[in-house]
């Protein structure tokens, strides 16, 4: 089973000002938690107790945070200094750099119900990513697919000719992770600042084990812009706190 978590936690998350101006983006409130709280507890959930988290912004309220409400997690902070003028590639790099094995993969402004963490859990010997089937925004990061099998990933795809979306939770395991680390670190180069990690993904040449895990109905938003952080606390967070109450 793995048993690390990659958290991306490192941006400053411009398009939710003034919501951001002076906390990151995972500890805004989510009901009773925090969004980062709801993603602790699911991989809690499935007995994954080590996160390899890379920080940026503000990084000192995640530290102080997660030691006062999640002490028993064992949590590696990875410091992105370029938060401001890289993305998710080069955060996922520099996590990876030190690190070789099976991992989950979360942005940390993803709102999920812990059961999409926990059906990912029950794969192994490939790249199992989280899509919901659904017409895509241009904005979102979709995924095209053949017979469960992953062909192109990115936000440049035609939502048109898309499966789904990709919503920032995965499980890479196996050879797939060994090969997905190695082109992470090559990817993480110059002009490549700006780029999200899933362009790894979709310029690796072999993604025979790249695999669509269809989460459709099960509560999940990525927040990035006001409206979604309103979404989230009006549908999506209802659904789930009564999976989680029940």
């Amino acid at each position: 089973m793995t048993a690390t978590s990659i958290i991306l936690a490192a941006g400053r998350s411009m398009r939710l000002r003034p919501l951001t101006d002076h906390q990151p983006k995972c500890l805004l409130d989510m009901g009773p938690k925090k969004i980062l709280d709801w993603q602790l507890d699911a991989l809690k959930s499935i007995g994954v107790l080590d996160v390899r988290m890379v920080v940026g912004y503000q990084k000192e309220m995640i530290q102080s945070h997660i030691e006062n409400h999640h002490p028993e997690m064992r949590v590696t902070y990875i410091e992105n200094p370029d938060f401001e003028t890289t993305n998710t590639l080069y955060s996922l790099a520099r996590a990876l750099r030190d690190f070789e094995g099976d991992f989950y993969y979360m942005n940390a402004d993803v709102v999920f119900e812990q059961s999409i963490l926990q059906r990912l859990s029950t794969y192994t010997g490939g790249g199992f990513l989280a899509i919901d089937r659904k017409q895509c925004r241009e904005e979102e990061v979709k995924v095209q697919v053949d017979n469960d099998q992953i062909t192109a990933i990115g936000k440049h795809l035609d939502p048109n000719a898309s499966y789904g979306e990709f919503i920032g939770v995965a499980n890479f395991t196996g050879d797939f992770a060994k090969r997905f680390r190695a082109t992470v670190l090559d990817e993480a180069v110059s002009p490549n600042e700006m780029k999200f990690f899933e362009h790894a993904l979709n310029v690796m040449a072999d993604k025979h084990d790249m695999f669509a895990v269809d989460i459709t109905g099960l509560p999940c938003v990525e927040v990035d812009f006001p409206e979604d952080y309103e979404y989230a606390i009006q549908e999506v967070l209802r659904a789930f706190v009564q999976v989680d109450e029940g």
